[in-house]
């Protein structure tokens, strides 16, 4: 049997907790040496975890419920993440982005934003940052939950990367075959597709709006200083708006 002990030095701090869902983390972590300190719905616990069983994991989730929780399952590893303000803020942004251009270019989308994605097959789990279905939207259309292995997965996710994960989620997000990921690494965004090989290879515009291209996106987060988020959204459809109407 794998033993089970304390990953690593480093914590987080999870907060609005509550006291049932604090036992409920204990009952499914709890064999992990969860050090740990509650205090009034905050919950300071070890950032990774080594060994946790697929079975453990889900039932960490079930203690979770509806609580939206950044987080990352590989394998064995469980890695638990606090978002920072800036992270946050331009995650939320990059989903205005994505919105804005649907409505108004009339590409139908279902968002999902920070629904938890697993796969027990391969072990994998995550919530992203945001998702969307775009090619499956009328697949989903209605749906009102995500059901692991049987509905396809989100067409687009929004992935920001401002922190220093332990875990790479790449390889997760191409286990459950997300076909496009938007990713923001600091001051640069990226847009990967995924082949035929299962890997992600660059592209030079979005497959789900083919008339966008990653410049498009840090131009434009890069007025945030100076305009408001309604400004800079403004300018930036205009500025797509002849391309979609170019031969």
């Amino acid at each position: 049997m794998i033993s089970k002990q304390q990953a690593t030095d480093s914590f987080v701090v999870l907060y609005g907790i509550s006291w049932e869902m604090y036992e409920g983390i204990l009952d499914a972590l709890g064999e992990y040496h969860l050090r740990h300190t509650y205090d009034r719905g905050a919950l300071e616990v070890p950032s990774l975890l080594h060994s946790v069983t697929w079975q453990d994991y889900m039932r960490f989730l079930d203690a979770l419920g509806d609580r939206s929780l950044r987080h990352t399952y590989d394998g064995g590893e469980l890695e638990l993440m606090s978002p920072r303000k800036d992270h946050d803020w331009i995650k939320s942004f990059i989903g205005r982005i994505i919105e804005t251009i649907a409505w108004s270019f009339d590409v139908d989308i279902q968002c999902v934003g920070s629904t938890t994605l697993t796969g027990e097959s391969v072990e994998k789990g995550f919530q992203p940052d945001e998702a969307y279905y775009v090619a499956n939207e009328a697949v989903v259309r209605g749906k009102k939950t995500y059901v692991p292995d049987v509905d396809p997965p989100p067409d687009l996710l929004v992935e920001v990367d401002v922190t220093n994960s332990c875990l790479d989620r790449m390889p997760g997000f191409a286990s459950l075959k997300i076909s496009e990921v938007w990713r923001h690494e600091g001051e640069k965004m990226h847009f990967f597709r995924l082949s035929d090989a299962g890997e992600y290879e660059t592209l030079d515009h979005s497959l789900a709006f083919p008339f966008v291209t990653p410049n498009d996106i840090d131009h434009h987060l890069g007025k945030l200083d100076q305009l408001s988020e309604n400004a800079v959204l403004r300018e930036l459809i205009e500025e797509l708006r002849p391309r979609l109407n170019s031969p």
